[in-house]
């Protein structure tokens, strides 16, 4: 990054931040403006940053148990992110993937487990990294960010931001869970797709149903591992049903399975805890779906913790830009452009806004600059990935000739490694 050296103060000199969620985007937010503020003059004032996560610090498997990928290609430079964080080694030391001369990838497989494609990233994009990508738990991610987040931040775990109001003085009044009310000059909303904050300041902003509703569970094999080739591959199992599949290690002994299905509705999902007779009816449902799975498929499901059965609706939402004369309040991650897991690049742009919007505040003088800069960065690439994530839905749970079509493709690229 370019110094930031100077004599006028930025904009956030002195100033307090409150940030609105404990999750990815928010923690890498809190250690990414200690790394960028290190450049500004050493005389000038640093600002004060609390975090406010609804959770406990340890969530629930239910919440944390299922591992995502991070990536080093085009608008996904979560690899690169991580290594300006100062976590990229420790993070790498506890992924799935490592450090390996053949770590596996992304993968597309057809219904015999034939290979249509394997994912290759161009040199070029990663260079300077260990490894182009890495496959990482989502609470050993959060467990590295958390340890890197400097000691002049605080953490308050248990409590939510549900709400937030201009005052006549310029400052925002944040509404907490417990009732309580906090002040500060800057808010940060990283409170995810159904964000409290959105919802307060902009309650015609809604999720949009992309058509697609998911099972997914974790399969855990305690005596055994994760059998082949989801013991180091992850991916796409194209068939001719039009039901989706996803497969992904998430350690030795676990992996994670998405069964899907195309609908014009959202689906009414069950909520924590299931009971024995609504897990059994979930599982019959999914092994019906996919009854012409072949092996280790069902294998898979049939080896499900119960705690980690999950029902999601695919839902996203378009990016917005900011209003500087409306309040001081930035929405990172999927508060602002919420994702599906058709996506497969949540984690990786709630980095890389945490970043971005980091070193815009650490550059500019006025919150009008920083907004404009960061909008510019961050909502490009956000539409450009929420593109994609529809393309990726239409790929599988392609059926008849457009799915014969995709693979004819797939295979091409394949073959000629672009």
């Amino acid at each position: 990054m370019a110094s930031t050296n100077t004599t006028t103060a930025p904009f956030i000199a002195g100033k307090k931040i409150i940030v609105a969620g404990g999750g990815i985007g928010g923690l890498a937010f809190a250690t990414a403006l200690s790394k960028q503020w290190a450049s500004v003059d050493p005389s000038i004032t640093p600002p004060t940053i609390i975090i406010y996560e609804r959770d406990a610090e340890n969530a629930g498997i239910e919440r944390e148990g299922y591992s995502m990928s991070i990536r080093s290609d085009g608008v996904s430079a979560g690899m690169q992110t991580l290594r300006k964080l100062g976590i990229l080694d420790s993070c790498l030391a506890t992924s799935i993937t490592g450090i390996q001369e053949n770590p596996g990838s992304f993968v597309l497989w057809d219904q015999n487990w034939n290979e249509i494609m394997r994912a290759k990233v161009d040199k070029k994009a990663w260079s300077g990294l260990p490894v182009p990508h890495m496959r990482i738990a989502r609470n050993e991610l959060r467990g590295q960010l958390l340890q890197a987040v400097p000691e002049s931040t605080t953490v308050r775990w248990g409590t939510a931001c549900t709400g937030a109001a201009k005052l006549s003085n310029g400052k925002i009044s944040v509404q907490l869970s417990n009732g309580k009310l906090d002040e500060c000059d800057l808010l940060i909303a990283a409170d995810g797709s159904g964000s409290k904050i959105r919802g307060c300041l902009r309650p015609d902003d809604k999720l949009n149903f992309a058509g697609a509703v998911q099972v997914i569970g974790n399969a855990v094999f305690p005596d055994s591992k994760v059998p082949s080739p989801v013991d180091r591959d992850w991916g796409l199992y194209l068939n001719e049903t039009g039901t989706g599949c996803f497969l992904s290690p998430i350690d030795e002994y676990r992996a994670v399975w998405s069964i899907s299905y195309r609908t014009a509705e959202p689906r009414k999902t069950l909520k924590h805890p299931l009971s024995s007779d609504q897990y059994q009816g979930i599982i019959k449902e999914v092994l019906e779906r996919s009854k012409t799975f072949k092996e280790p498929i069902p294998t898979l499901i049939n080896a499900t913790d119960p705690l980690t059965i999950k029902e999601l609706n695919a839902y996203d939402k378009q990016p917005f830009a900011h209003n500087a004369s409306n309040m001081n309040v930035v929405f990172i991650g999927d508060s602002n452009h919420a994702v599906s897991p058709f996506a497969g690049n949540g984690a990786n742009m709630a980095m890389m806004d945490a970043w971005d919007l980091a070193e815009q505040l650490c550059k500019n003088e006025t919150f009008d600059e920083v907004v404009i800069a960061y909008d510019a960065l961050s909502m490009p690439r956000a539409r450009s990935v929420i593109e994609f994530s529809h393309r990726t839905i239409g790929l599988s749970h392609a059926t008849g000739w457009t799915l014969w079509l995709y693979s004819f493709v797939l295979r091409i690229i394949n073959w000629w490694g672009w």
